[in-house]
């Protein structure tokens, strides 16, 4: 081999030492994403699951209150 070919050689493996690098930065990015995104989705499943337990207690006070005036309604007409 010559000088030259060993130069290139060289300059080809810098190249893919270089992007392999980015690589593995981009996918330790990408995992640190993906845990910030994990644990966001966790967190808005709670919420969720909160809002919906409030709104079926909410339904259950109004069908309470239908019921008692459905009852008042009656007992007047009676």
């Amino acid at each position: 081999m010559s000088i030259e070919s060993l130069g290139q050689l060289e300059s080809r493996l810098q190249n893919l030492i270089d992007k392999l690098e980015l690589s593995r930065m981009e996918v330790e990015d990408l995992r640190s994403a993906n845990t910030r995104l994990e644990e966001e989705n966790i967190q808005l499943k709670q919420e969720l699951t909160a809002w919906g337990e409030r709104v079926t207690a909410l339904l259950g006070k109004l069908d309470i209150v239908t019921e008692e005036e459905e009852a008042t309604e009656q007992e007047a007409v009676a």
